[in-house]
């Protein structure tokens, strides 16, 4: 995070829902289908603009040096506006009162998706015609406006999402926008944070529409941890869906206590619809999470290791058929009953110099139990990685391996629902090609890290995945995005347990501070299970994409 308290921007899940039934009533934020082509390529001109904008303020800002602070003699000779440094034309900062800082943030981001998807569904042993092979674009604008001083910070965020091209009789990602909101070219705007946090000495009170990421709070100082707090462990439970082009945001409070070695915190939230439902406005007002967690920081004592234990509770009152792997006319029956879970959970990595680099390790694990629509749930899930990083080779390399698992349900006739649930995340940071998540899944993975120029970063992944349990279902999905979208979509197994081995790469650059390029691809080798859900037996999917951000 910067001196501000922003968060970086991230690429976080795509999740596959089929609706029950669409909400109705006047939608006044929602503009689906109108100007939304233009708006789409506004955004691409707007990125142009940006870039180059940026490259023209290269020379200037060269050439400006950063003066010492002045005696306090000087000091008001140094408040004449002729003796004034020339401002940043990219912080977009002032100062109109003394202490009271304001910044102007904007975040555009202009993506294009290409899907083909494992071939045509197979349902009841004959193949369902799909589009199965499509592109699609997306474009999301956030304008942002913060306020910051001693002991307040408050940010009001608009944001403007567009995706065009979606297919209206597809299988896939695209399907699952689709899915959401029936209509091949949607638009929607609406506040997609908006909130006050106030400090006093190390303790911190704050409520509104505002992000959450679990296992993110104290965070990590090493940049190793940092990463592996980001991107190893945050978000497993509950994320902000940032990598789709709506996201998810929580209207509650969160309150706390922060110092250099520990961060104690607790929160209250009800989700915001999004993630795949393109108009993210709403509050989904039936479902409720909480939690709190102590943090260890990487600091003192402990200045290589990172830790927490937490506890989340979830409970969904929304009324739906809710996704197991019971059979339908059960689940039916049971439409209506609450989902009430309580997780434990417990977090910890480690960095520790060895030779000419740095080894780290980081586990994790949650237990669960609750109701689940009648039934008695329990359930578990743990995760153990471990990596060397080279420093003084060339684009440092850094290797990782490790294993991530979560339970599934062995017997669909009793009375215990035994497969792991994950609230509300951001799956993709775990599932990059997310025909899959973290419920009923084991995943072995292999991970390089390269970095083999100052503005370029490539990271390649290889995972074997199975499920745990033949008898339950193979899961997608990211948890809830509207009133009416359960958020989980399953798929049976066939009585196999080998599901597939996924290899993909992403390629970052960045050749400005505020410009970003993003080039993702994955390719699915389908096993046993996606053998016999699809015609097909590969899979692909990619994406580019340009973000500015300041």
């Amino acid at each position: 995070m910067d001196e501000w308290g922003a968060s970086p921007t991230y690429t976080p899940l795509v999740n596959m829902n089929t609706p029950t039934r669409r909400r109705n009533g006047p939608n006044l934020y929602n503009h689906r289908t109108r100007h939304a082509e233009a708006l789409v390529s506004s955004g691409g001109l707007l990125l142009l603009a940006l870039a180059l904008a940026s490259a023209a303020t290269l020379p200037a800002q060269a050439g400006v040096t950063e003066t010492p602070a002045s005696p306090p003699a000087a000091a008001k000779a140094a408040e004449k506006p002729a003796e004034s440094k020339p401002p940043d034309p990219w912080r977009a900062e002032i100062e109109p009162h003394e202490g009271l800082k304001m910044r102007l943030e904007l975040n555009e981001r202009l993506r294009g998706e290409f899907v083909d998807w494992f071939g045509d569904p197979i349902v009841q042993g004959q193949a369902l015609p799909k589009e199965s092979d499509y592109q699609f674009v997306g474009n999301k604008l956030q304008l942002g406006l913060r306020l910051k001083n001693e002991w307040l910070e408050t940010l009001a965020q608009f944001q403007n999402s567009t995706i065009a091209g979606l297919p209206s009789n597809g299988v896939g990602l695209g399907a699952a926008y689709y899915a959401n909101t029936p209509t091949t070219t949607q638009n929607a705007a609406f506040l997609r944070q908006g909130w006050l946090k106030l400090r006093h000495d190390q303790f911190y009170l704050g409520g509104g529409r505002q992000f959450y990421w679990d296992a993110a709070q104290g965070g990590a100082r090493n940049a190793n941890l940092k990463w592996i707090q980001e991107t190893r462990l945050a978000q497993r439970l509950i994320g902000t869906l940032e990598y789709t082009h709506t996201g998810r945001s929580f209207d509650g409070g969160t309150l706390g206590y922060l110092s250099d070695t520990v961060e104690v915190s607790g929160f209250g939230f009800m989700p915001t619809f999004g993630g795949l439902e393109i108009d993210g406005m709403n509050t989904i007002s039936a479902i409720n999470v909480a939690g709190a967690a102590l943090n260890l920081r990487d600091a003192g004592w402990l200045k290589d290791t990172l830790g927490q234990l937490s506890y989340y509770y979830y409970s969904d009152d929304r009324g739906l058929v809710a996704t197991d792997n019971r059979p339908e006319p059960a689940r039916i029956k049971a439409k209506g009953q609450p989902i009430e879970i309580h997780t434990l959970g417990a977090t910890a990595a480690h960095v520790l110099p060895i030779g000419e680099g740095q080894a780290d390790g980081t586990v994790y694990s949650y237990g669960q139990f609750g109701d689940w629509q009648g039934l008695n749930h329990g359930a578990w899930a743990f995760g153990a990685e471990a990596g060397y990083q080279w420093a003084e080779v060339w684009s440092r390399p850094w290797l990782r391996a490790g294993i991530n698992s979560a339970s599934g349900d062995a017997n669909p006739g009793d009375r215990d629902h035994q497969t792991f649930f994950q609230m509300l995340p951001t799956a993709w940071m775990y599932a990059q090609f997310p025909f899959y998540n973290m419920m009923n899944n084991r995943d072995v993975f292999l991970q390089t890290i390269l970095k083999p120029h100052p503005i370029v970063m490539v990271r390649w992944d290889f995972h074997w995945l199975s499920v745990n349990q033949s008898q339950d279902l193979v899961y997608t999905g990211s948890g809830a995005t509207s009133n009416t979208v359960f958020g989980y979509n399953g798929a049976p197994t066939g009585g196999f347990e080998n599901l597939a081995y996924l290899t993909h790469v992403m390629v970052n650059v960045r050749p400005l501070d505020h410009l970003a390029f993003n080039l993702f691809y994955g390719h699915a080798f389908g096993q046993d299970i996606m053998n016999a859900q699809y015609t097909g037996q590969q899979g692909n999917y990619g994406f580019i994409e340009a973000i500015v951000t300041f």
